[in-house]
């Protein structure tokens, strides 16, 4: 039987507050994101995937200050990609990378990983992929220019949404990603090229993998998913550009066939010629075939 998580703010007791691990997924918890996890803020990893909440994700969410984890896949949320998820300083900078706990965990962190049977464990802290897992929800709307601030991300799974538009550019801003899903959403638009330059992909790339992250975007293009862009440089033109080349052909074509013939007629012409002989001063009627020469006449003398 479903159960709702837990709304009340007095649950926070000192133990909680010092928490950095909460993983509740496939509890089958109801209700929504409850506003009591805004107080843990020593908290890093936040895992409530597989369950039934609904709702928006929450704003404060970009406010904590050491979480760099977030799985909410597999749920009910909807609304858009909150920008305040944009601004977590454990995934913007430098400094907050460097102070994840590297010691050895009481209790593993079992992760499920796309497209897998079984769960990756992780030991300790350190070894757990930065990410925000959104995946298999009703959220919508475009994805933020702004998601390009959060560097230090090695996994982006927006899939089985209903986002749309076009893909941001800024997402070439995310050098350090591993990990990026947009299939099964309403995208449109060309693939920003500027995406090869995510070097640490390895499960998307340009050259390498397939197409399966931008599946479920029939409105989508570029070279990734083998569909030419209309706005694409010369698309636009095309037609045009056809025309050109075909009366270009079309000419070319008729020049050569008419110098191909001039040439034929003018050799015919020259071995005619050759094969006659006119009479110097003589009747133009009169003319005498080479070939009726002295070697013609059977070696009878006058």
């Amino acid at each position: 039987m479903n159960e709702a998580i837990p709304n009340d703010e007095n649950i926070i007791g000192e133990g909680f507050q010092n928490l950095q691990i909460l993983a509740l997924g496939g509890c089958n918890f109801t209700g929504q994101v409850p506003k009591w996890l805004a107080k843990l803020k020593n908290l890093e990893v936040l895992d409530l995937s597989q369950n039934r909440i609904s709702g928006l994700i929450p704003s404060w969410l970009g406010s904590m200050p050491n979480i760099f984890y977030i799985d909410l896949s597999a749920n009910i949320i909807s609304g858009e990609f909150p920008k305040e998820l944009t601004s977590l300083w454990a995934l913007a900078t430098q400094e907050s990378n460097n102070q994840v706990d590297r010691s050895y965990l009481e209790l593993p962190v079992f992760v499920m990983p796309n497209n897998a049977t079984s769960q990756q464990l992780y030991n300790q802290l350190s070894s757990l992929p930065s990410a925000i897992y959104l995946r298999n929800n009703n959220l919508n709307g475009n994805i933020s220019k702004v998601i390009g601030q959060l560097r230090f991300l090695h996994v982006l799974d927006l899939s089985q949404n209903n986002f749309s538009g076009s893909i941001p550019e800024q997402l070439s801003n995310l050098t350090n990603l591993e990990k990026l899903d947009l299939s099964g959403n309403r995208l449109s638009g060309q693939i920003p090229e500027s995406l090869r330059g995510l070097y640490f992909l390895s499960s998307f790339s340009f050259d390498t993998f397939t197409s399966s992250s931008f599946e479920g975007n029939p409105c989508l293009c570029g070279s990734i998913v083998q569909r030419i862009c209309p706005n694409a440089p010369g698309a636009a033109h095309s037609p045009t550009l056809l025309k050109r080349l075909n009366t270009k052909l079309i000419i070319g074509l008729v020049l050569g066939i008419c110098s191909g013939t001039g040439l034929v007629i003018t050799v015919l012409a020259s071995w005619i010629l050759s094969k006659r002989r006119i009479i110097p001063g003589g009747d133009i009627d009169k003319i005498e075939l080479d070939t009726l020469s002295c070697n013609s006449y059977s070696g009878v003398h006058p």
